[in-house]
């Protein structure tokens, strides 16, 4: 039959298993929390009524991040919102516009905000 040793082993396993699940949901809405913290850190004040806009139809944050010190600090948004819309419905004006790639964009900030496709 099973020794004490095997039962205690499976013991083990099963409440490692658990322990991962708690864990990694955790860790995932803690990061989403951090997210969204940090995308009100540093979020420009000439976007900032833009992301709040996104925000209250439900927008979220996913990632925000700098690929390099020369890049702009770039703010990704989920579900995708209308950049020219939301330009015109809040009627920004420099040095806000929405840029070739169809982001918003403060050039005096250097931040994006981004419609995640």
């Amino acid at each position: 039959m099973f020794s004490t040793q095997d039962l205690l082993t499976l013991a083990g396993t099963a409440v490692a298993a658990v322990v991962m699940v708690i864990v990694l949901r955790w860790r995932r809405r803690d990061h989403a929390g951090n997210t969204q913290t940090l995308a009100d850190e540093n979020v420009c004040e000439h976007l900032r009524p833009a992301l709040d806009r996104v925000r209250a139809a439900g927008g979220r944050v996913t990632r925000v991040g700098q690929h390099h010190p020369d890049l702009p600090l770039e703010i990704h948004v989920e579900p995708p919102f209308d950049p020219q819309g939301l330009y015109a419905e809040l009627k920004l004006a420099d040095p806000v516009f929405v840029s070739e790639r169809n982001v918003l964009y403060c050039k005096e900030d250097w931040c994006e905000l981004h419609p995640k496709p």
